[in-house]
């Protein structure tokens, strides 16, 4: 049985049916549910340990340390791709497993471990000191003529990172080849906001701009305002994120790029503008901004310009605040927050040139959308009437259903989707501190990503380019 497509791409994502009081409605009374279903199949995969050939005899003594760092980043990588059912490494057979020779297929399709497909390999270190792994990817259910979908040796650099580098782009590779046409993630980055760089005696939550990988790995600082930003937002191709920086004076957006920190100009328009967010094709920038009125007063409107601020145009004309726009993967439709309907925020969604708007809640505070890869849902923050903690949901376009995915953990926001539409990040202070947290779309195998000072405001990236 060939498993390349063994993950149904564009599964049905719903299951069950409960409505909570007060929860977010439609006028149309729309369901809410709690959870999640990704309607995946998911694969028994077995994954022993990587371990040092022969070859490696005599190398660097930091080497074991390394195939641990390899080991245990590969094994988390797959973990959470949401597609596999890890097997235990308790349950396997005893012994080591580097080449072809060392497998029994018997042994691993027994009962208690009925594997699926098997991921083997070792470690080794070349004659330059290049860290060099090969892997084999079997497929333990089909003929054994058949078995083997892909072997490869890879090669990098003898460090921490390289061999991180390393682990995920095994990981993405077995997940391309059994994700159903969806690529692995394991080598996108994660733009937010920190304020680990603020001084004790500073009365003022300083905010700089950070990115790290996708899973917490590799933080590191991009911007030096020693100021306050806030908002960061990939653009389409993820060589430049916006964000809104906020000084004592004004409240503007600037760009800046991740690889080299060169920053790139953008129209300081007149009253605050913040809230940036990239169309798809990369050529236009929606902002929320009070240099229009409405009644001879400032007001909060959305409005969308060339990526330098040229040919602006104004998209809402309501009294009330527009704010947190973001577009859809098709780049003809636009998710926002808006006060015009209530005094609390709801969130709703319009044209990309303004028309045919739709309110998509009518109750609680509604905040923070973020549009689905595949265009099919919005994540939000909710909370409900009256306070009380927030979390993370989404809304269903298709069916007006509510789905919420945090629960009783604390106020939790924020969120933004992966490339691969099977995972969120959000901020949460569910341990105290506001930190950054991972999880799969049916609110599962829940991950902490920060842990010094508080962190905020989280951007998934696109793929990046390998």
């Amino acid at each position: 049985m060939n498993r390349r497509a063994f993950v149904a791409a564009g599964a049905p994502l719903l299951i069950g049916a409960v409505i909570p009081h007060g929860a977010p409605v439609m006028a149309a009374q729309a369901d809410v549910e709690i959870g999640t279903d990704t309607g995946a199949q998911s694969i028994r995969l077995a994954l022993p340990l990587f371990q040092l050939g022969a070859a490696g005899e005599g190398a660097p003594a930091e080497t074991e340390s390394l195939v641990g760092v390899f080991n245990e980043t590969l094994w988390n990588d797959l973990e959470f791709a949401g597609i596999f059912t890890m097997v235990g490494r308790s349950f396997h057979p005893e012994g080591t497993f580097g080449l072809p020779r060392d497998i029994v297929p018997e042994d691993w399709i027994a009962p208690a471990l009925d594997t699926e497909i098997l991921a083997f390999g070792n470690v080794q270190v070349d004659a330059e000191g290049r860290f060099v792994s090969e892997l084999r990817l079997w497929d333990m259910k089909t003929d054994p003529a058949e078995r083997e979908l892909f072997g490869l040796r890879y090669r990098i650099d003898r460090s921490e990172t390289g061999v991180r580098i390393l682990a995920h782009d095994i990981a993405d590779r077995i997940v391309s080849e059994l994700g159903g046409g969806v690529r692995g993630i394991a080598r996108t980055q994660i733009a937010f906001v920190s304020d680990r760089t603020t001084r004790a005696s500073d009365p003022y939550r300083r905010k700089e701009v950070w990115v790290m990988d996708y899973d917490g790995y590799n933080q590191r600082q991009l911007t030096t305002l020693h100021s306050t930003a806030v908002s960061p937002r990939w653009s389409h191709d993820n060589s430049r994120i916006a964000y809104t920086h906020m000084t004592d004076f004004e409240v503007n957006i600037e760009i800046i790029s991740p690889r080299d920190r060169q920053g790139f100009a953008f129209p300081d328009y007149p009253g605050t503008t913040t809230t940036p967010a990239w169309s798809s094709d990369g050529q236009r920038m929606a902002f929320a901004s009070t240099q229009g009125e409405i009644g001879g007063q400032p007001d909060m409107e959305l409005y969308l310009a060339d990526i330098d601020g040229e040919n602006l145009r104004r998209l809402t004309r309501s009294r009330g605040t527009d704010l947190s726009p973001v577009f859809n993967p098709a780049g003809n439709r636009i998710a926002f927050i808006s006060t015009r309907a209530s005094v609390l925020p709801q969130l709703y969604m319009m044209d990309a040139e303004g028309s045919n708007v739709e309110q998509l809640t009518d109750s609680g505070h509604a905040d923070q959308p973020s549009w689905s890869p595949d265009g099919r849902t919005i994540a939000y923050t909710w909370q409900p009437p009256g306070g009380g903690p927030s979390d993370i949901w989404i809304h269903d376009l298709q069916t007006g259903r509510n789905i919420q995915l945090t629960q009783n953990s604390g106020y939790n926001e924020d969120p933004s989707w992966s490339p691969d539409g099977r995972h969120l990040v959000f901020q949460s202070d569910r341990n105290g501190a506001t930190q950054l947290y991972s999880m799969l779309v049916d609110g599962s195998r829940v991950r902490q990503l920060t842990r010094v000072g508080n962190n905020e405001a989280p951007a998934w990236s696109n793929y990046m380019a390998q």
